[in-house]
């Protein structure tokens, strides 16, 4: 008789299969249900220590405030970058602006010298209407003419290059403007030379 034949005859002597547990629903479910899972099985088992876990539990929560607070760190300090890049920006085109004016001062002066020595005529007319043209584009460009004629005398706005004894009520005046002064926004561009009462 084979050994399938007695294997047959007698399921005693049949191999058994070894049985599988079924499966523990802890060991299928996520990593998390598992850790929770071996969490309970310490704590029933008695083999949990509260204050090592409450430790870890704060250890991980102060490393997770350090990390909150060295985003917000790097947000603000990013903010303040691009702040900073955008007033050097704006600092840079006002600066190229205030220079490119500066140069253009000259050509105003020239054009209103002309405009006195010009009698009436079409020709004066139309440098008249380029000046005015010229002048508002410069205004557009926040060009000021400095206040200056009957005005208190400012040293930081007006250049004194002549004297006048004058009454006391017009001491410390502007007599007369000998050429205009010039700023953009708080930037002088030119000081008006003017003479002054003394």
């Amino acid at each position: 008789m084979t050994d399938k034949d007695k294997a047959k005859q007698d399921p005693a002597a049949q191999p058994q299969e070894a049985e599988q547990p079924a499966p523990d629903s802890a060991e299928t479910a996520a990593p998390d249900s598992q850790e929770l899972a071996d969490l309970k099985a310490a704590i029933a088992a008695g083999d949990f220590d509260i204050k090592e876990f409450l430790d870890q539990y704060k250890a991980a929560q102060a490393a997770q405030e350090e990390a909150e607070a060295r985003a917000l760190r790097v947000q603000a300090d990013f903010d303040n970058f691009r702040r900073r890049s955008r007033k050097d920006a704006e600092e840079a085109g006002q600066r190229a602006n205030a220079e490119l004016i500066s140069t253009l001062l000259p050509v105003l002066d020239n054009f209103e010298r002309a405009l006195a020595m010009m009698q009436q005529s079409a020709d004066r007319d139309g440098v008249e209407m380029i000046f005015k043209q010229l002048q508002q584009l410069l205004s557009n460009a926040g060009l000021q003419e400095i206040a200056a004629e009957g005005a208190d005398f400012d040293p930081n706005l007006h250049q004194a290059v002549l004297q006048e004894e004058v009454a006391a009520e017009r001491k410390g005046k502007v007599l007369m403007v000998l050429q205009k002064g010039y700023q953009i926004g708080d930037k002088l561009l030119r000081a008006a030379m003017v003479q002054v009462g003394v």
